[in-house]
């Protein structure tokens, strides 16, 4: 399953249910909350179809600690990116630390400030927010430089019998340029690319513009 990412949506685990009444009332006026009793209830929730944005975590949880709980989330392709704030009575710099090494975003001692939970939560939202936007770029990126080379590459297999100077005729009809724009590109002359032109169906065996352009539609050259 690939769930799709809710509406502010706030994942909070603590066994503590006390707790969870707690930060239910102090959030849920701004966020969509759901709520876990433990580790293994936190990880049914996200198997099951539900994306939070942003996951609060305590550590000290019976069966499955914060920590384990933790490393489980993040070996889940689905949300090994997903912002998660240790919320737990834990102090300390270890734990801290080690919350942090884990791929925590944020450590929260309780008792927690409603308003400063508040900041914090929003802070992790609009990161994670733009780690979303960057990631996408660099998919379409790759997406488009894979469709490129690959266009290279069946252009250069289509241009291997032609001359310099054809090939790039043919790069500039493959782009829809006409005739009197190559030369103007080139700086020929319409007759000279009229005769280059001639020559390329020829090589290529084609019988004019529409048929090359048919026949070598999948193919994207740079402009």
């Amino acid at each position: 399953m690939n769930p799709a990412y809710g509406s502010n949506r706030i994942l909070v685990v603590d066994d503590d249910h006390a707790l969870l009444g707690m930060v239910e009332e102090s959030i849920g006026d701004c966020y969509d909350v759901v709520l876990a009793g433990s580790g293994k209830q936190a990880l049914e929730t996200l198997e099951g179809g539900i994306a939070p944005e942003l996951i609060l975590l305590d550590i000290d949880m019976p069966g499955m600690d914060g920590f384990e709980t933790l490393n489980r989330i993040r070996e889940m392709a689905a949300f090994s990116e997903t912002p998660v704030i240790f919320l737990t009575g834990v102090t300390g710099s270890e734990a801290e630390l080690t919350g942090l090494k884990l791929g925590a975003q944020d450590y929260i001692t309780k008792p927690f400030v409603r308003d400063n939970l508040l900041v914090r939560i929003r802070l992790r939202l609009e990161c994670g927010l733009q780690a979303r936007h960057l990631r996408e770029m660099r998919e379409t990126r790759k997406r488009f430089d894979d469709a490129s080379e690959k266009s290279e590459k069946k252009f250069a297999a289509l241009a291997k019998g032609l001359t310099p100077a054809e090939q790039d005729v043919a790069r500039l009809i493959l782009q829809r340029h006409s005739n009197q724009e190559i030369a103007q590109r080139l700086g020929y002359s319409p007759g000279y690319v009229k005769n280059l032109v001639t020559s390329i169906y020829g090589k290529l065996g084609v019988h004019g513009r529409g048929e090359l352009l048919v026949r070598y539609r999948d193919i994207n050259v740079d402009a």
